[in-house]
């Protein structure tokens, strides 16, 4: 059913009544059915779109072209450009959760496809003339390709070595020159997004737009493919120019900017990639628990730490998606506080996910090696996750932002603005996002302070509540946790440059991050009420989630009953066996 026809009928049944509109959470759900029966059930051998055809496609180093073209005749491509330019993104929080159904099967279709045109189409939504935001929304809108040729950092992967230099000639023409060995769909953009040095400074860039195919063929030259050890069918590659013409037009912003630009567009790009990452982890665990019941030919999933193992990595999960919904709102509700938020959640995130798999490996036990049918798709997935992460921005470059903001966090320090309740809500529509009011550099954090708030609300939020002891216990213990971070914060020294170099600060602002992540967890909890979801207003799974963060954080724990890591398990053998996404959302799955 289209997204067409389900409003249709949804108006037949509301008399046809113009003004009706559907809400928010009824039209994400209807979409993400639609996208799901047009992929298909993923554990069907013929499926083309499934896994094995996505396996095969990985072994042969090639993106599958069925899988374009569906995801072209999906309108997914629409999904990346705002309404106002013609497309149908209405909030970072929804594009996250509209691409999982991709990352789910097809990481590598996804990762190029999805997310790198929403990175560079995102440096000109927000900070490009109308020429150029109706320039990249007519290619994305077809179903064209963008590149994205990153800044250099020292240390990084291959996409983020090497870097281009563009100086402005006599003639009013810019000057391209430099090679890059991996850019992703270089051969194939019909627009570029490049990082490019424009002075001796280290913050001397600017960002151009241009279309390779446009310049002089003498003054470009295509180098070799790049290969990845994971997602093995993203078609990267190098370009090299030498003293290159391109028109002034192609400056998006101001000259010499680049930076300050670059980091009014990060925090979405930073909420949005880990939250469509949760759909690769959905692919995971659900493997797993398969692969589990096989063993046990067809039984309740092995022993008690089996289960204990897929009940853990499921509440990670919902970790992950609390602080990713709470990110990906924040850059519409909060653009003065968000950037640090969302650097706190495209560092913790694929952390957590990441370890959550690693030890998800166990489960999986013989099959974890399969190199052919269904068992194969974990390993496969587990290294598209490391590779993908650590091709986008590593959890270096993120402490880096992270580290400088702490001495903020000290006792004394100005209060940020106070949290919203609509932060947690994703049923609550969104602003459009405003490139002027986001922050550039350490704008605030009023998630920290929401822990406090929270507490206090508790006792009544918790009457009839199985396990408010527990529950409030393990808030407290996040208070007191939150209360000695501001303290270390207060000790910290050597700051040089808007770099914090105290060796105590990376540290730190690990702790600092779980503690976000959890407060987003209280958050999404206590909120919950107002969508009448019943698995998410039930303590448990906030229980469990706080309790594995606390314990990562190195802080002592109440004990946890058996029965909650037993009741989360029986939810996850419950959507494997339905479908349903192993997320906040619990939508339904195709398989």
């Amino acid at each position: 059913m289209t997204m067409q026809e389900h409003d249709d009928i949804i108006a037949a049944v509301t008399g046809g009544d113009s003004q009706w509109r559907p809400d928010r959470l009824t039209r994400l759900r209807a979409r993400l059915d639609e996208i799901e029966d047009g992929l298909g059930d993923p554990w069907h051998p013929d499926n083309p779109t499934g896994f094995d055809a996505v396996l095969e496609a990985d072994r042969s180093g090639q993106t599958s072209a069925v899988g374009v073209r569906r995801f072209q005749s999906l309108g997914l491509p629409a999904e990346l450009v705002p309404e106002s330019l013609g497309g149908r993104m209405a909030g970072a929080d929804l594009l996250g959760l509209v691409m999982r159904p991709v990352f789910r099967r097809d990481p590598a279709l996804a990762f190029s496809h999805g997310f790198t045109p929403f990175l560079g189409a995102q440096m000109v939504w927000l900070n490009g003339d109308a020429r150029q935001c109706g320039r990249m929304a007519s290619v994305i809108l077809r179903g064209g390709t963008v590149g994205v040729a990153c800044q250099r950092f020292e240390h990084e992967s291959a996409f983020h070595s090497q870097e281009y230099t563009a100086a402005w000639s006599d003639d009013g023409m810019l000057r391209l020159n430099g090679r890059k060995n991996a850019i992703n769909n270089a051969h194939t953009a019909e627009l570029v997004i490049g990082f490019v040095r424009t002075g001796d400074g280290d913050t001397d860039y600017s960002i151009l737009m241009f279309d390779p195919a446009m310049v002089p063929p003498t003054r470009v030259r295509a180098l070799g493919r790049h290969r990845t050890t994971g997602v093995r069918g993203v078609q990267a590659a190098g370009l090299e120019f030498v003293d290159c013409p391109l028109p002034g037009e192609s400056l998006v912003g101001t000259w010499g900017d680049g930076v300050a630009l670059s980091l009014r567009a990060y925090p979405a790009v930073h909420a949005v990639f880990p939250s469509m990452t949760v759909g690769l982890a959905d692919t995971a665990l659900r493997a797993a628990v398969r692969a589990a019941q096989e063993r046990e030919f067809g039984g309740p999933a092995g022993d008690a730490s089996t289960r204990s193992a897929i009940a853990g990595t499921f509440v990670d999960l919902l970790v992950a998606d609390c602080l990713s919904l709470t990110a990906s709102r924040s850059v519409h509700l909060l653009p003065d506080q968000c950037d640090v938020l969302t650097a706190v959640t495209k560092y913790i995130v694929p952390k957590i996910v990441s370890e959550a798999l690693y030890d998800l490996s166990a489960v999986m036990g013989d099959a974890f090696h399969a190199d052919q049918g269904h068992n194969a798709v974990f390993r496969k997935h587990l290294r598209d996750l490391s590779t993908i992460t650590f091709g986008h921005v590593s959890s270096a470059i993120c402490q880096s932002v992270i580290a400088p903001y702490l001495p903020a966090l000290a006792p004394g320090a100005p209060a940020a603005a106070p949290t919203p309740a609509d932060l947690f809500r994703l049923e609550v529509p969104l602003p459009p996002m405003d490139g002027e009011r986001l922050a550039v550099f350490g704008g605030g954090d009023g998630l920290l302070d929401y822990l406090a708030h929270a507490a206090l609300r508790l006792p009544d939020a918790l009457t009839g509540q199985d396990h408010a002891d527990l529950l409030r216990e393990l808030v407290a213990g996040l208070c007191a946790e939150a209360a000695e971070i501001r303290e270390e914060a207060g000790r910290l020294t050597g700051s040089a440059g808007g770099l914090l170099l105290d060796t105590h600060s990376f540290p730190l602002s690990e702790r600092y991050a779980l503690v976000l992540a959890a407060a987003a967890c209280v958050g999404v909890w206590l909120n919950a009420g107002a969508g009448g979801d019943a698995f998410l207003t039930d303590p448990a799974w906030a229980a469990l989630a706080l309790h594995r963060l606390l314990r990562r954080v190195g802080r002592s724990v109440p004990a946890l009953p058996r029965s909650i890591e037993g009741q989360l398990c029986d939810e996850v053998l419950e959507r494997v066996r339905v479908p349903h996404s192993l997320d906040l959302l619990r939508s339904g799955c195709a398989g």
